[in-house]
């Protein structure tokens, strides 16, 4: 096997006492000295030097605790017209019954409320009645495009998110979004937060490239440690990953002032 200095790319020919580069003059006395590398890779096999790289690879690979944590949390919701079936998402926010989704999933186009929807959480159907809307005019208004809806009933198994101090959100780390997508049942995508704090139409709004359809609105986006940090919203059409939520402290504003006290939803990070 040809061998190469490491000084300058140069042959190196094998002499009685090393080896001298043809081409600058350098000299080394055995291989071992050229390629110092050998030796740790001897000492440390591949196997074990594998074992060592990836032994934290866990924590980087968390959607199934993030998804298994709160899957029992995550609405689906669907509703009918003389039209349309209409389908979204939405999650619980206090053992109260009280959830979160978006205006415009539980609304006519004309912004008049449907009043009451269905509700799909734990393989059980229950219905929800709609009690304060965010905006007037079917999300497309002066208002938030936020819901708050209460189930009539808790199925048992149901759990409520955890919301995260939205200052903590930082751009390319790594979220999760679960939801009702395109109205086929829940399931769970993954990405990053392209954006924290993205101006679309004068609204502040989160930016991810997570995939989200049609039937995601009002599902939560969760970080690696399954805390709500927003609620899904939009997308642009025609484009790839650029796709919105309503951060994490506008839900929790829009909680605080309709009806719902701190005790009443659950633990939110100390900065709220």
């Amino acid at each position: 096997m040809l061998e190469i200095c490491r000084q300058c790319g140069g042959d190196l020919k094998a002499e009685a006492t090393g080896y001298k580069c043809t081409c600058c003059g350098s000299r080394y006395e055995s291989l071992e000295e050229l390629y110092p590398e050998r030796r740790a890779y001897q000492n440390d096999p591949p196997q074990s030097a594998m074992k060592s790289k990836y032994a934290n690879l866990e924590q980087y690979d968390n959607g199934v605790d993030v998804f298994d944590n709160n899957v029992k949390a995550v609405l689906e919701i669907t509703w009918s017209d003389e039209r349309y079936l209409h389908s979204g998402s939405g999650f619980l926010v206090s053992c109260d019954g009280y959830a979160i989704t978006n205006t415009h999933v539980v609304t006519y186009e004309d912004g008049r409320s449907c009043e009451r929807v269905n509700v799909k959480i734990c393989d059980q159907n229950v219905k929800a009645d709609v009690i304060k809307l965010g905006d007037n005019l079917h999300g497309s208004g002066n208002g938030v495009d936020l819901a708050l809806i209460k189930l009539n009933q808790i199925p048992k198994g149901a759990v409520t998110v955890t919301f995260e101090d939205f200052n903590k959100v930082r751009n390319g780390e790594r979220v999760f979004v679960i939801g009702n997508s395109l109205g086929y049942g829940t399931c769970i995508t993954s990405g990053i937060v392209s954006d924290r704090s993205r101006m679309v139409d004068n609204e502040r709004l989160l930016m991810t490239d997570c995939a989200v359809n049609s039937g995601n609105s009002g599902g939560p986006i969760f970080n690696e440690s399954g805390r709500v940090i927003g609620a899904i919203v939009s997308g642009i059409s025609g484009a790839e990953g650029m796709n919105f939520a309503i951060p994490a402290d506008t839900v929790i504003n829009f909680m605080r002032e309709n009806y719902m006290s701190p005790n009443q939803y659950t633990a939110v990070a100390s900065a709220y």
